[in-house]
């Protein structure tokens, strides 16, 4: 019940939501085992925070494609945030949200800025 209200509650259709929960949780997983990784000892705890990280990071890269196709379909080709569908995620624009290194889409997964965190 409570998932198919999140549309009418959002604005935003369930797929496009569901995908965005998905890459948050890609990206703050592969921050925590970062965070892991800094108590670890070298050995088997250690490949595996290591290959934890790479495969939440696989899976966040992964859900950034995913999520600029679904916000493509969701809006005709043009992006949701009134961006031509030939620009990427921050270039081009001056409005805030779009200001920063490279866009939201090409920042590393797990990193953080200012002590807030980054997607």
């Amino acid at each position: 019940m409570q998932h198919q209200q999140q549309g009418q509650q959002t604005g935003t259709r369930n797929e496009t939501y569901d995908v965005i929960a998905i890459l948050y949780h890609a990206l703050q997983g592969a921050e925590n085992c970062q965070i892991y990784l800094k108590d670890a000892q070298d050995g088997p705890t250690r490949q595996f925070f290591e290959q934890a990280m790479q495969l939440q990071r696989q899976l966040a890269d992964q859900g950034k494609q995913v999520l600029q196709q679904v916000l493509q379909n969701d809006t005709g080709g043009s992006s949701a945030f009134g961006w031509g569908s030939s620009q990427s995620f921050g270039q081009g624009q001056s409005g805030s949200f779009a200001q920063g290194q490279s866009g939201f889409a090409d920042q590393g997964a797990g990193q953080t800025g200012g002590g807030g965190r980054s997607f």
